[in-house]
């Protein structure tokens, strides 16, 4: 994972939610925020000093869910990555990777429960995980975190 800018900031969670304020940012500089979701998921997003989001990422598996793709795909349901941000939003587009194996489908549920496919780049090994092992998945450029699964 590259570091953009001096003031990058790096957030470790896993299921967990913070609040994440670009404060180590000088007055009137901007640097990237790095939130690193365990090595399954990462948002890279500019953010400037005194700004701050709060974002909590869930990985459970969804059984309801997981039939609901079954059913409108004919997919299995591999992984989920579901976002909140407490009704807060980013001002700025960022990057959003999640971990995915070639030939795998990404999809974003709709809040109405449809399944959309967005618009995503399958990257191979852009990230490199705490275990030294590079990490291949989608890349998709978005302000807006949703809930998506990965689906095969």
């Amino acid at each position: 994972m590259k570091k953009l800018a001096a003031a990058a900031l790096a957030v470790m969670m896993c299921m967990a939610s913070t609040a994440v304020s670009a404060a180590g940012v000088r007055s009137a500089q901007k640097g990237n925020a790095v939130f690193d979701f365990g090595d399954n998921a990462f948002f890279s997003v500019r953010m400037y000093r005194g700004e701050s989001i709060y974002l909590k990422l869930d990985t459970d598996y969804q059984k309801e869910l997981a039939e609901r793709v079954n059913e409108l795909t004919g997919q299995e349901a591999d992984r989920f990555y579901c976002f909140d941000t407490g009704e807060q939003s980013f001002a700025r587009t960022g990057e959003l990777f999640l971990a995915a194996q070639e030939g795998q489908t990404l999809y974003q549920i709709e809040e109405d429960g449809m399944l959309t496919q967005p618009e995503a780049e399958y990257a191979k090994g852009l990230f490199v995980g705490k275990d030294g092992q590079r990490i291949s998945g989608y890349l998709i450029r978005t302000k807006t975190l949703g809930c998506y699964v990965v689906a095969e």
